[in-house]
């Protein structure tokens, strides 16, 4: 899934740290849980790893495994996640599939969605 072949023979103070993240999800995999937990997977990539990373959790997704994904790039929401739960401060201000959530807000734009979301949140905190 991750195509490490090529580092397997180097010392993990010597990879990159797209490669080291590589071996993070590795090592979060190779007992084949059930449950997976992401967070930031791609934070600090280069488009290339972040993609072949994406591709990874795809495919895990696609096996059928439950994947909680952490990020802040909607892009990354819009392509991997059948639910969605916008949280703020702690606070869980929406959740459900991409598709309800966009017609219950008449939102189609998942980032203008998350904006909406917490705009609204502030005002509501402004006015008690």
């Amino acid at each position: 899934i991750l195509q490490m072949n090529d580092i397997r023979d180097r010392l993990g103070g010597k990879l990159s740290t797209g490669m080291k993240q590589k071996v993070s999800i590795a090592r979060t995999i190779v007992h084949d849980p059930p449950v997976i937990i992401f967070d930031e997977p791609t934070s600090g990539l280069d488009v290339l790893v972040a993609r072949n990373v994406l591709q990874a959790v795809a495919a895990l997704r696609d096996q059928g495994k439950c994947i909680i994904f952490s990020t802040h790039i909607m892009r990354e929401v819009e392509k991997l996640c059948d639910r969605i739960a916008v949280i703020y401060r702690g606070k869980i201000l929406a959740e459900g599939s991409l598709t309800d959530l966009a017609a219950q807000h008449e939102q189609p734009d998942v980032e203008e969605l998350f904006f909406e979301l917490i705009q609204n949140h502030e005002e509501q905190l402004a006015t008690g």
